[in-house]
C-alpha cells in the first residue's frame, strides 16, 4: 500500500505544469519603440516577429500564459497578459503592444 501511494505521489510530480501556472523565477523585461527587450540579456522581441513565436516566447516572461484574446478592428488581434502587457498581431506578425503607461506600433 505504501509503495503504491509512494508511486503515485512520484508520477503526480512528474506531471508538467499547466500553463498558466507561475514560474518562480520571471524574466525582467522592457517595452520600447521596437518591441520587447530582456532587462538582462540582448535579447529581443521585435516587431515583425510571428505571432507563433512571440507568443510563447513573451509567456515566458511573464511566467504565465494569456489571460485574454480580442479581435481588433480590420484585421488584428490583442493578446493580453496578466501583468497588464497586451501585445498586438496583424497577419501573423507582432505589430505593436500597450499597457498602462504607454505603447508603441498599432494599436488596438
Amino acid at each position: 500500500m505504501k509503495r503504491a501511494l509512494a508511486v503515485t505521489l512520484l508520477v503526480a510530480a512528474c506531471a508538467p505544469a499547466g500553463p498558466n501556472v507561475p514560474r518562480s523565477d520571471p524574466i525582467p523585461y522592457t517595452l520600447d519603440a521596437n518591441g520587447v527587450q530582456l532587462s538582462d540579456r540582448a535579447q529581443r522581441i521585435d516587431f515583425g516577429r510571428t505571432d507563433h513565436s512571440t507568443i510563447p516566447a513573451m509567456t515566458k516572461l511573464v511566467g504565465r500564459g494569456p489571460t485574454a484574446t480580442r479581435d481588433c478592428a480590420g484585421s488584428g488581434q490583442q493578446v493580453e497578459w496578466p501583468d497588464g502587457t497586451a501585445l498586438v498581431f496583424a497577419a501573423g506578425e507582432f505589430r505593436g503592444w500597450t499597457n498602462a503607461a504607454a505603447s508603441a506600433g498599432l494599436s488596438c
